[in-house]
């Protein structure tokens, strides 16, 4: 596999098409029909809440706090702004006085764990993840938003991440862990995300180099791509990334953290 040679190397890789045969790709485009799937499953009466991020630009800002919100009804609530948007209706014109509402860095198996299935979980760790590194999982990531306002600042993880596109699309920005004194980390306890606000730049270099000059020292090294549904990024461990939401279509994404 070419990951693997990545992994060896520590170098990102994008691979286009990797998850399209994944169950969740299609049976996670109807946002209100996977409602309603996940919802048959449930105990009469039972509400599986999830933890929503509300305002603000991202976990950074200390605008936002998290709400806990019914899942369904959140799918509800994307698929209808997702509709108004696309007929240029109230939604589409009034983005800017609408919260930013995401659901962030969950693991959607808690309560629905038949999600693994579609997601081929199982086949993704035995026969990619379990050969690079030690193979173990330290988290599944659900990231669940609106077609615009989802974003998160540069920053670098202590694990390997697998991150596959499930649903809409997502730009991203990809720098090395030498240039970390030119992101102007913050302070601890934060100090593995930039101040810099990559997010006005929307994965376009010449507007990034423009917004914020002090990074163009770096413009060698840093690399930005756009990933649709069924594709998949490879970002090993400790290198920068940013991702931001695209398009007009509701935004779902998964990622595996791993060592």
């Amino acid at each position: 596999y070419e990951i693997k040679r990545c992994f060896q190397n520590m170098k990102p890789l994008v691979l286009r098409g990797f998850a399209r045969s994944w169950p969740a790709i299609e049976r996670w485009k109807d946002l209100q029909a996977l409602a309603d799937h996940l919802e048959r499953g449930e105990e009469a009466g039972e509400q599986k809440l999830v933890p929503i991020e509300v305002g603000g630009n991202n976990y950074m800002d200390e605008g936002m706090e998290r709400q806990q919100v019914v899942f369904g009804d959140y799918l509800r609530i994307l698929d209808l702004m997702e509709k108004e948007d696309l007929q240029g209706n109230s939604f589409g014109t009034a983005q800017q006085s609408i919260p930013k509402m995401y659901l962030a860095q969950y693991d959607l198996r808690e309560q629905y764990p038949d999600l693994g299935d579609d997601i081929e979980y199982d086949y993704l760790t035995r026969e990619i993840l379990s050969s690079c590194g030690r193979g173990e999982v330290q988290r599944v990531n659900f990231w669940v938003g609106p077609s615009f306002g989802c974003n998160s600042p540069m920053h670098r993880d202590p694990f390997h991440n697998f991150f596959v596109q499930i649903r809409g699309h997502k730009s991203l920005l990809l720098c090395p862990e030498k240039h970390a004194d030119f992101l102007e980390l913050y302070p601890p306890p934060q100090k593995n995300t930039s101040s810099l606000d990559f997010a006005s730049c929307n994965a376009n270099a010449e507007v990034l180099f423009r917004n914020i000059p002090e990074v163009s020292t770096l413009s060698m090294d840093l690399e930005a791509a756009v990933i649709a549904p069924g594709d998949a990024v490879y970002i090993p461990k400790g290198y920068f990334h940013h991702f931001a939401s695209q398009g007009n279509s509701a935004t779902i994404s998964v990622n595996f953290w791993w060592l």
